[in-house]
C-alpha cells in the first residue's frame, strides 16, 4: 500500500491549519456573536495563508463551497461533546466516502490513548486508515492521552509514548500538544518517526508566548507546523496574527521580528 502524499497540505514542507471543530467538542462557550459563524473562520483561513482548514462534516457540507475550496479541507471523522461523563471515546460520525465527496484533502480522527475504551478506539482507527489510504487520503491523528489511568497527560514520557502510538497505528500526521519542554519535545519528534507532527494551538495565550512556542517547535525543533483555532479566531486581530504565524512558520522569522504586526 502506498502512503498518501501530504503535499496538498504543505507549503515548502510546512503546515498551518485553522481549526473550526470546537462547536461540537466544546459547545458555544468558545464563540461570540462574530466567530460563531463558520464563514467568519473560513474567511480567515482563505485570506490568512492557511494550508488547510479543519471542519466537522456538517459544517463542511454547508459552508465549504466556492472560493473556500482553494483552502485544502481536512474533515474530522469522529467527534464527541463535553456533556457526558464517560470514558474518553470519540466514535466515528462520518465515513471516508462522505469526506471524499466533500472534496477532502485529508481526514482526521481523535485518539484518546490511555482511555479504558482504547481497544475500541484503536480498532476503529485501524479500519479508517486502511479505507482512507485506499482513497489516497492521508490520515491525521489527534493524539490526546486521557483517562483515569493517565494522571499527567502533559508529561514528556506520555507525550513521547503518544507520538509513537500514532506512528505505529498508521497515522500520516500527528497533532500533539507542546508542554513547553523544548529539550524533551525533540525526543517526542523522534518517537513520531516518519509521521509528520503539528502542534496544537490550545487555549488562548498572549501573542509573544504563543509565537515563541511556534518558533521553538517548528523552526528550532523541526515540527511540520501548527493546527490552531481559538488562538486565532478569538483574537481581536486574527488576520494580523495569521500574518505573523506565516512569517514564523514559512520564513523562519523570530517572534520579536513579527510582533510589530500585532500592534
Amino acid at each position: 500500500m502506498t502512503i498518501p502524499s501530504m503535499k496538498r497540505l504543505l507549503r515548502d514542507g510546512k503546515a498551518l491549519f485553522l481549526a473550526c471543530d470546537q462547536g461540537l467538542e466544546h459547545g458555544p462557550t468558545d464563540f461570540n456573536t462574530k466567530n460563531i459563524d463558520p464563514k467568519y473562520i473560513l474567511d480567515i483561513a482563505l485570506e490568512g495563508g492557511y494550508t488547510g482548514v479543519i471542519l466537522q462534516p456538517g459544517v463542511a457540507e454547508k459552508y465549504y463551497h466556492g472560493v473556500y475550496k482553494s483552502v485544502p479541507l481536512i474533515v474530522k471523522l469522529n467527534g464527541k461533546t463535553s456533556l457526558p461523563n464517560i470514558n474518553p471515546i470519540s466514535r466515528q460520525t462520518c465515513s471516508v466516502q462522505r469526506a471524499v465527496k466533500m472534496g477532502a484533502a485529508a481526514v482526521g480522527y481523535t485518539i484518546f490513548d490511555g482511555s479504558r475504551a482504547e481497544p475500541e478506539i484503536f480498532q476503529e482507527f485501524g479500519k479508517l486508515v486502511e479505507e482512507a489510504h485506499d482513497h489516497g487520503l492521508p490520515v491525521i491523528a489527534w493524539m490526546y492521552p486521557r483517562g483515569v489511568d493517565v494522571p499527567n497527560p502533559d508529561s514528556p514520557e506520555i507525550l513521547a509514548y503518544s507520538a509513537r502510538i500514532g506512528l505505529e497505528l498508521g497515522a500520516d500526521m500527528l497533532k500533539l500538544k507542546y508542554n513547553g519542554d523544548l529539550q524533551h519535545f525533540r525526543w517526542v519528534l523522534q518517537c513520531a518517526g516518519k509521521a509528520d507532527v503539528v502542534i496544537s494551538g490550545g487555549s488562548k495565550k498572549p501573542h509573544a508566548e504563543f509565537l515563541k512556542d511556534v518558533y521553538d517547535t517548528v523552526v528550532v525543533s523541526g515540527a511540520t507546523g501548527l493546527a490552531v483555532g481559538r488562538n486565532v479566531w478569538q483574537d481581536e486581530k486574527p488576520y494580523a496574527l495569521s500574518k505573523a504565524l506565516t512569517e514564523v512558520i514559512f520564513k523562519k522569522k523570530r517572534p520579536e521580528e513579527v510582533l510589530h504586526l500585532l500592534k
